[in-house]
């Protein structure tokens, strides 16, 4: 199971910089990085009480269609949470390109 997320993530977060290709701006090239790898790779528990974690865009899509209605807070809450910390993260660690 552990190499199934570590594989999950590693691609993730080769789809999230290839999305950066498509940018020419820094700041907006950390942005939607940091959208692109925040909608993908977080998660987060499948219901509410249980212990198994997803992603959360799989939470987000069956919640729209065809399960209950447990509240978008509860996936919008640790989205917000995923996004802040690789934004600010991205911010810290993306370079800047040397004019040499």
């Amino acid at each position: 199971m552990i190499f199934f997320w570590l594989l999950y993530f590693f691609f993730s977060f080769l789809i999230a910089y290839f999305f950066t290709f498509f940018i020419e701006k820094r700041f907006f090239k950390i942005l939607t990085f940091s959208i692109v790898l925040s909608t993908i790779a977080s998660f987060w528990f499948k219901t509410p009480g249980e212990s198994s974690l997803v992603p959360i865009i799989s939470i987000f899509l069956l919640e729209s269609t065809i399960l209950e209605n447990n509240g978008y807070l509860r996936i919008l809450r640790p989205y917000g949470l995923f996004l802040l910390v690789i934004f600010v993260t991205s911010l810290i660690f993306w370079k800047k390109k040397s004019k040499n």
